[in-house]
């Protein structure tokens, strides 16, 4: 694709993905706004066309709306108007779905790729993209109909967030997930404002649908759940299951598949590894995916000479895989695209389009809700508060006795974590506090909390970061930990001996960091726990109203909102 050049690059990109679809808005060079419809519907991996995100656009920028020079769209063929005139585009691979739309078929997931893979076929084609357009202009306001509006590919989406958000003039830039407009996965060299494509894996041939496959076996939901079968592998050994993994490579480095998808899948699943302990079978799914994935981009750093890797695409949501590909002799540095899900596609969409390079320096992109809204709504819901001239060091009071409390402040985060602007925060040296956020938060996690490090403190605590600082600053890979943090916040260590860290300094974000620092001058510990301020099955919390609710609901100790303290309720 031929970078488009504007005067002022006004660029709206639309993501109306099957899952966690939204919004980004860039200009001069700079990203403005990225924001995903999960946090306004209230409903974890909202897909279809972002409505209450584009509204939310509209009504930011709308004295902007002129200036727009393009408006571009993640996907050409998943998803399309076309996908959803078949009635496609909300079939997954949960059970409870296999009556839906195409009951007489036995295996719909893999007749949905079987489509799909054809339909990418006819990417290019003109007749299929003025369809698709026609469609998509239907959605937009008079003020942006008659704008430029082109499609990018799923990969090339995902590749470019990774990769034009990098520290690196040169990498190879890697997309594997589910699939997306006929692919599973696509590596490209990028180099400068060029990205050049050297591989691809079809989409009937996917890792990340598999284990999406092997998540519903074992009792748990796709597309939300993948996260807890990589904590449950390191409780498990793979060596316990006697069963092949269905993929293998060929000489030509060819990924095949030699299984099923959707029904017939699960049907395989339940005959052949029912007899095994569902913590061996999360380890065998976990240690294979590593070896596969491992091996195709080691050849491909080898092949093309590169020391550099930039990952994007669902399946790096895996921090033990990213683990293992920063552990490869061949990587140097390693980078993963903060929002590396299909939550990602509209900003890696919009840079596809411009192809300009700058540095991803945080993710507080969402929306920021000043004292006087957060009192409204406190005072709205009959809530006891008190304003506290330093909130920051009262926080970090009440975690030193004990205390869990949920910090609302400033801009929301991008992406799928919480990094203290929505956050539940606590001690780290207690173990037993991860049973009690567990409990509080209705969550059923096999995982550790991840901490958050004071950036000066970080080689104490953590192991072979080197070449991964920058990307860790974003708590999306994890490490070994050193034998300091094992004694001092032994609630953030897995029982292999990981972490998932976010490293934190005050440029990055002063009141947060501040509370950190505080903190440690209390107790001589510079490690903090840091989740998510959701509970269970809800997206992280975006308005004070969100906060409020999720703090009654989890009967946390405090709620740090704004520069307001709020105490357990009654």
């Amino acid at each position: 694709m031929k970078p488009h050049i504007f005067e002022n690059e006004h660029v709206l990109a639309i993501s109306d993905s099957l899952t966690d679809s939204g919004v980004a808005y860039y200009k001069n060079s700079k990203l403005f706004l990225a924001i995903n419809e999960e946090r306004f519907s209230r409903k974890k991996i909202q897909g279809g066309f972002p409505k209450n995100s584009f509204s939310f656009f509209l009504k930011k920028y709308k004295e902007e709306l002129s200036k727009i020079d393009i408006i571009v769209f993640a996907g050409i063929t998943t998803p399309t108007p076309i996908l959803r005139i078949l009635g496609l585009s909300d079939v997954n691979l949960d059970v409870k779905n296999k009556n839906r739309i195409f009951s007489v078929i036995t295996d719909f997931i893999e007749y949905r790729l079987r489509l799909t893979t054809r339909i990418s076929r006819f990417n290019n084609n003109k007749l299929l993209q003025k369809v698709i357009k026609y469609f998509l202009r239907k959605k937009l306001p008079k003020e942006l109909k008659k704008k430029p509006l082109v499609l990018v590919d799923h990969h090339l989406a995902h590749v470019s967030s990774a990769f034009f958000t990098s520290p690196f003039k040169k990498s190879l830039v890697v997309s594997f997930d589910g699939f997306g407009d006929g692919f599973s996965g696509k590596i490209y060299l990028g180099k400068n404002k060029k990205l050049k494509k050297i591989y691809s894996v079809p989409a009937l041939d996917s890792f990340g649908l598999f284990y999406s496959l092997v998540t519903v076996f074992l009792g748990f939901k796709s597309h939300k759940h993948e996260g807890k079968i990589t904590g449950l592998a390191a409780l498990g050994s793979a060596k316990n299951v006697k069963e092949s993994f269905p993929f293998k490579i060929t000489k030509e480095r060819k990924v095949k598949y030699s299984g099923h998808h959707g029904i017939r899948g699960l049907t395989y699943l339940k005959k052949n590894f029912s007899k095994y302990k569902r913590e061996d079978v999360a380890a065998w799914l976990q240690k294979n995916t590593e070896k596969y994935v491992c091996e195709i981009i080691s050849h491909f750093l080898k092949e093309t000479n590169q020391k550099n890797t930039c990952l994007s695409g669902g399946l790096f949501a895996n921090v033990k895989l990213n683990q293992k590909i920063h552990e490869l002799k061949e990587v140097e540095n390693i980078y993963i695209y903060p929002a590396m899900g299909d939550m990602g596609l509209s900003h890696g969409a919009a840079l596809a389009v411009t192809k300009k390079k700058r540095l991803l320096e945080n993710i507080y992109l969402g929306p920021r809700f000043k004292n006087k809204t957060i009192e409204k709504e406190l005072k709205k819901q009959n809530i006891k508060y008190k304003k506290i001239k330093n909130i920051e060091k009262r926080v970090a009071q009440l975690l030193s006795d004990g205390k869990i409390v949920a910090r609302f402040n400033e801009k929301m985060e991008y992406g799928p974590r919480a990094l203290g602007n929505r956050s539940i925060l606590a001690e780290a040296k207690n173990k037993k506090i991860n049973d009690t956020l567990n409990k509080k938060l209705k969550r059923t996690e096999f995982m550790p909390f991840a901490p958050v490090i004071l950036e000066e403190f970080v080689n104490e605590y953590i192991q072979n970061i080197k070449g991964a600082e920058f990307t860790a600053k974003f708590m999306n890979i994890s490490f070994r930990v050193t034998e300091k943090m094992i004694k001092k916040a032994p609630a953030t260590v897995h029982v292999d001996g990981t972490a998932r860290p976010q490293i934190i300094n005050q440029k990055d974000n002063p009141s947060y960091c501040k509370i950190i620092e505080e903190y440690y001058q209390i107790t001589k510990i510079p490690v903090l726990i840091n989740t998510s301020f959701n509970v269970h099955e809800e997206p992280i919390v975006m308005n004070p109203k969100d906060a409020i609710t999720s703090f009654i609901k989890s009967n946390l100790d405090c709620l740090a909102i704004g520069d307001y303290l709020v105490e357990k309720q009654k």
